[in-house]
């Protein structure tokens, strides 16, 4: 089980009551497991919401390159007002002005139409570029999904942390209490010194003031879940997964660390590539001719098609292919195609680089979850010595056959050991969450 029978049982519907009781009636409460807090996170956080924004956005841009492939239909219209033409005798002598022939004005009005037949494979390189890009911005959507729950489990696990050690908090006051009452009537019969007393009263001060700084983080861990769960500042988070969260075995982490393809900057890395491959082919589609179809008919004022030009409107049509290629390409274009496949290579190796740290990474977290699942039964032995030991001094002493300070070693040391042994727990439930997210499972 989750929390170790030597530790507490199970308290699931009792989770801080009366630790904000002045508060209480002010605030709203809600219960959320620990797979429900990660879910509301990756649908509501204000973070995931801006790339799922940008994800849209690179959507447009795949819907506008694609519309590249329809026909460029173009109207135009103008209209000229001329002035006298002014002419010279000889090369600069006297001048006259005549009325422009066959009279001052002039219009034209027409539609043309124009598809790309061929460019070098030009434009389904540019709607391919798009279309990684699109995917990219969704691999970037859904890592900062998994980042977000990442984040979410691990500030939920902080709380039930808190929750716990709260629980083993109070214990310790109820036994300070317990204890300085009985230490008190020792000293008025005069048994035990001042000194006794004053050690007790200590010690009992600093269990209340861990109790306080245990309720100020529960408010601090509160409101950074409630920030990534996009929730009000006043609502409070009750974990209802306190007791329901099982260790898995080493073997299923194991298990996970065999697959890397899934990990968000492995195929962010080979996105990456197919982006700039696409790229290098699209520098060398400039190299290569180009073929476009074009058509137009337009209305036209004065006829100049007649010398001299007549004083009527005429109507004419076209249509033809335009063949084009650009021959400065061949010594312009051989850099940039040469730079673009040498990006190819560096984003090759960068993979790589990742792949290795990603695993080597993975290896760590497995490595540390061992540790943490050996700690914990190693403290779990230890809580057995350290309440043995408790329970020994704390016999010995109230017989008078040793000092308070053994005794409250004792307390401490028992103490300590089963919040080592929360620690270990909740830290053991982190690493699996982190794998999690390392790999792309989360």
């Amino acid at each position: 089980m989750f929390i170790h029978r030597y530790i507490i049982k199970p308290f699931i519907y009792t989770f801080f009551s009366g630790v904000i009781a002045g508060n209480l009636n002010a605030q709203t409460t809600i219960r959320l497991s620990l797979n429900e807090a990660i879910q509301r996170g990756k649908e509501e956080n204000k973070l995931v919401g801006v790339f799922k924004t940008e994800e849209s956005a690179t959507l447009s841009d795949l819907d506008d390159a694609r519309m590249g492939t329809l026909p460029r239909i173009v109207c135009n219209t103008t209209y000229q007002r001329f002035s006298n033409v002014t002419l010279y005798d000889g090369v600069w002598g006297k001048p006259r002005s005549i009325p422009k022939p066959p009279d001052a004005n002039a219009w034209h009005a027409g539609l043309e139409a124009s598809f790309n037949i061929y460019a070098g494979g030009r434009q389904g390189y540019v709607i391919r570029d798009h279309e990684h890009k699109a995917e990219l911005a969704y691999i970037n959507s859904k890592e900062q999904e998994g980042n977000i729950g990442l984040q979410v489990a691990l500030q939920y696990l902080d709380l039930v942390r808190i929750y716990f050690q709260g629980k083993l908090i109070s214990e310790q006051i109820e036994r300070a209490k317990t204890r300085s009452e009985n230490i008190n009537a020792l000293y008025v019969n005069g048994k035990v010194t001042k000194s006794d007393l004053l050690r007790a009263d200590l010690l009992l001060s600093n269990a209340l003031l861990s109790e306080t700084t245990n309720v100020n983080d529960n408010s601090i861990t509160n409101q950074k879940l409630n920030t990534l769960l996009d929730l009000d500042e006043l609502i409070e988070i009750i974990p209802v997964d306190t007791n329901l969260l099982v260790l898995p075995a080493s073997h299923e982490l194991e298990r996970l660390v065999e697959d890397f393809s899934g990990s968000h900057a492995v195929v962010k890395a080979g996105k990456n590539i197919e982006i700039q491959e696409n790229r290098t082919k699209l520098a060398r589609s400039f190299s290569l001719p180009a073929a476009t179809l074009f058509a137009g008919y337009a209305f036209n004022y004065p006829n100049t098609l007649v010398l001299p030009p007549v004083a009527q409107t005429f109507a004419v049509g076209q249509v033809g292919v335009r063949l084009t290629y650009e021959i400065s390409s061949l010594y312009q274009n051989k850099y940039k195609i040469r730079s673009a496949s040498l990006r190819v290579t560096e984003l090759k190796q960068q993979k790589e680089w990742i792949e290795d740290n990603v695993q080597q990474e993975a290896r760590a977290l497995l490595l540390k979850y061992n540790e943490a699942m050996h700690r914990m039964i190693v403290v779990r032995k230890s809580i057995e010595q350290a309440e043995a030991n408790y329970k020994i001094q704390n016999t010995k002493y109230a017989n008078q056959l040793s000092l308070l300070t053994d005794l409250l070693d004792a307390d401490n040391l028992y103490q300590e050991s089963r919040l080592n042994y929360i620690q270990a727990n909740i830290a053991a439930i982190a690493i699996y969450y982190r794998l999690l997210f390392l790999t792309g499972k989360l």
